[in-house]
């Protein structure tokens, strides 16, 4: 087992995670500490940084260091962004930084930053195509991406701490203030004609995130989770407008927002606010992931050099598998049976590849609940496959394979109800989906029942009564086959045809 540590020197923040990554290369975040510092804020007239604002990050991460030593880190990569990049005074302060806490901190170039952010987010997001943006304390970061490769970036000396005293948009805002904020961004972005040829815009950064927090407040929303949540640009308008009538005090009261950010989240959301209509994007993915995902992917790719994955969605996957150590072989034989049936099946429900890729993750991970307790494992299971970043999936989607490999109960399927619109992201024809490919699943399953591998595949016949299923078993599979007919009822339900096994 190894032990990393990132740690990010921001405009706004310092933030620390710890990695631990197995033998099997599985790895899982430990820790995650922020502290914010604000090293851009009081910055002197040439941009150098603010004695207090130094001494604040000397002391965070001077105790950084010592968590990592506690914590037993092997090896600590630190960066530094954009105020301390533009700070004549940088030098020294990193060599006080070095001197005082025994941590070597890189300072990134522009370029080398909106890289990170891209790889971080194409490795985690589901859109194939987009347009990210990343709004930091003293610069925001643009990345345009097509079938997940980098096509153009820039990097805006602008961010939330910076614009808010440019502007004066803190506490009480006029109206005049915030006119002239929106001018000044729209000037910015329509220097980049390229910004309108991605559609999807991917937010990174904390602006982004408490955005989306506020929004799924508003709405209720289930499930409540930032990455991947999607916003529609009168969503953003609408929360922007709101927050920006508000004063500071009357902003730190409402849910979603963090005492630390709401002095500075008008003119974060502004930047996202007037890209979207500069750029014409319908939508905004918000995404959790951003430059220390990026750093994280570049270690992990330190031997094979390339740091986009072929698939994020198995990527995940394959990591949760090796990461809990979950009886592997016994899995892949489940979604081996489930697929075939699926595909043997399609005649009938008329499903195509779309909700086969659904049904690889849930078979997958179907059981995956049983690592926290054996008893109620399926509620353990849906709650885990919606929080432990299954990357490459909208809501949408992670809730139907929640749904779909949680499914061990068959009345755990009526709070499907509970995530469909507007509540959540589920559609009323998602039900339909679920229905199938959970009934598909427990068929797969009963046939493993004894994870002996008993039943070795299933061919099946169909006629306009009756779907045969002719076992291809290695010895007995009686009980197999017992616990697959007892979902003849559900079957015969769905598909207006009755089931024989033999």
């Amino acid at each position: 087992m190894e032990r990393i540590a990132i740690i990010d020197v921001g405009s706004n923040s310092v933030r620390l995670v710890m990695i631990d990554i197995g033998p099997e290369g599985g790895y899982h975040q430990i820790e995650n500490v922020k502290e914010t510092v604000r090293l851009v804020e009081n910055i002197a007239p040439d941009g150098s940084l603010h004695p207090k604002a130094q001494e604040h990050a000397v002391e965070t991460l001077a105790l950084f260091a010592r968590l990592c030593e506690v914590r037993g880190v092997d090896t600590i990569i630190a960066v530094a962004t954009a105020a301390v990049r533009r700070a004549p005074n940088r030098d020294e302060f990193l060599a006080r930084l070095h001197r005082e806490t025994g941590i070597e901190v890189r300072v990134l170039t522009g370029e080398e930053e909106a890289d990170l952010g891209y790889v971080g987010v194409v490795n985690t997001a589901a859109p194939e195509t987009g347009l990210i943006i990343d709004v930091g304390g003293g610069s925001t970061k643009l990345v345009g991406y097509r079938n997940r490769l980098k096509e153009n970036w820039a990097a805006l000396p602008l961010g939330s701490v910076t614009l808010a005293n440019d502007f004066s948009v803190r506490d009480q805002i006029k109206p005049d203030s915030l006119v002239e904020l929106e001018d000044f961004l729209t000037e910015q972005l329509t220097k980049l004609p390229w910004l309108s040829q991605y559609g999807t815009v991917v937010a990174l950064g904390g602006s982004a995130r408490t955005l989306a927090r506020i929004d799924r407040r508003r709405r209720d929303y289930k499930p409540d989770i930032s990455h991947g949540y999607e916003l529609l640009p009168e969503s953003v308008e609408d929360i922007y407008r709101w927050l920006s009538r508000l004063d500071l005090q009357s902003r730190w009261r409402i849910a979603g927002m963090s005492r630390e950010r709401a002095d500075v989240i008008v003119p974060g959301i502004a930047v996202i606010k007037q890209l979207l209509q500069v750029s014409g994007s319908s939508r905004v993915v918000t995404s959790r992931s951003g430059l220390r995902d990026g750093l994280l992917y570049r270690y992990l790719s330190r031997h094979t050099r390339d740091p986009i994955l072929l698939s994020p969605l198995m990527h995940s996957v394959e990591n949760l598998i090796q990461y809990y150590n979950i009886e592997s072989a016994h899995y892949r034989h489940v979604n081996n049976l489930a697929l075939s049936l699926y595909d043997q099946l399609r005649p009938l429900h008329g499903m195509n590849t779309y909700e086969r890729r659904l049904l690889i993750v849930a078979a997958l991970l179907h059981d995956i609940g049983i690592v926290v307790d054996h008893e109620n494992r399926y509620v353990h299971t849906f709650y885990m496959m919606l929080n432990a970043r299954l990357n490459g999936l909208t809501h949408r989607e992670l809730a139907t394979c929640a749904f779909v490999a949680a499914s061990h109960e068959r009345y755990f399927l009526q709070g499907v109800m509970n995530y469909t619109v507007p509540a959540g992201p589920l559609e009323q024809e998602d039900f339909r989906r679920i229905m199938l490919l959970s009934l598909v699943l427990r068929l797969a399953k009963s046939f493993d029942l004894g994870k002996s591998g008993a039943v070795e595949g299933v061919g099946v016949e169909l006629d306009d009564h009756e779907v045969r299923m002719r076992l291809r078993t290695r010895g007995k599979a009686r009980l197999e086959m017992q616990a697959a007919m007892a979902h003849a009822a559900d079957f015969k339900a769905f598909f207006r045809r009755s089931l024989r096994i033999f």
